[in-house]
């Protein structure tokens, strides 16, 4: 089974390097998504992608907007998960408060990239600004974390590898599957991701997930418009910008802004 390229974040150097320590920091979070590391191993991608994008996150016009726009969407929760339930799993005191870093994580993260990457999109063929975009402090809150490590898909357990199938994006016309980052983070914890997989499975059949994510997506794109009024950027350097970005925002950062918000919920965000 073949797996979306991405460059690890280990493994980046210079202006990659660079540009990875700039979208955590700006971002207010401990992790670059998968999209922009994706978007790292296509020759120019991701430095074509921050050219574009940078100056808005450097004035907090991008993650003020999205962070606005995932808070006001209405989601039907999942039952909360009792604690002894999830003591049953071998999930105990430290270990909740560490499932609870990652999905506080990336539900700061999964909006921010999804309206980032539908103003690329429109971005696309060329575009000059109308307006720059006007310079402001702005700090970001800071970034939750550590994160525990993802599990390495390609030597994942047999058992936690299933379980990633059943919720892994299928690839186009049999092209790599992808396997969201928040997964990834649970694969050390095969009782945990089991449990997370058969909550949100029915959710995921029913299309219900489908129908808020598209509700999501749609106020991202109007905020979308707006912001690229201010963004510049030359023409796409390479052809697979262009299907990862509509691969992206077309459903798989939607869905998982959802999903990250239900878990999130279930698992509550109070200490033990």
């Amino acid at each position: 089974m073949s797996f979306l390229p991405e460059l690890a974040e280990r493994e980046a150097t210079g202006e990659k390097a660079r540009i990875f320590a700039e979208m955590r920091r700006l971002g207010g979070v401990p992790m670059v998504a998968l999209i922009f590391r994706h978007l790292a191993t296509l020759p120019g991608g991701i430095e074509w992608a921050w050219g574009a994008l940078g100056p808005a996150w450097k004035a907090g016009r991008v993650q003020e907007a999205a962070w606005r726009i995932a808070d006001e969407a209405a989601l039907e929760p999942l039952t909360p998960i009792p604690p002894e339930a999830l003591a049953a799993l071998g999930v105990d005191g430290a270990a909740l408060r560490e499932i609870r870093v990652v999905l506080r994580a990336y539900n700061l993260a999964n909006p921010e990239n999804l309206l980032s990457v539908l103003c690329l999109t429109r971005l696309l063929g060329g575009a000059s600004a109308a307006q720059p975009t006007e310079a402001r402090n702005w700090n970001p809150p800071p970034a939750p974390g550590p994160l525990v490590p993802m599990i390495d898909v390609s030597r994942a357990p047999k058992e936690v590898a299933a379980l990633l199938d059943l919720v892994a994006t299928p690839g186009d016309g049999g092209g790599p599957r992808l396997v969201q980052s928040l997964y990834r983070h649970f694969g050390h914890r095969p009782a945990f991701l089991a449990l997370v997989v058969t909550l949100l499975l029915p959710r995921i059949r029913d299309g219900s997930v489908a129908m808020a994510a598209a509700g999501i997506r749609m106020k991202m794109d109007d905020a979308a418009h707006g912001l690229v009024r201010s963004m510049s950027a030359p023409f796409a350097p390479h052809p697979g910008v262009r299907s990862a970005l509509e691969r992206f925002g077309g459903n798989v950062i939607p869905q998982m802004i959802v999903i990250g918000a239900l878990l999130e919920a279930g698992v509550g965000s109070g200490s033990e």
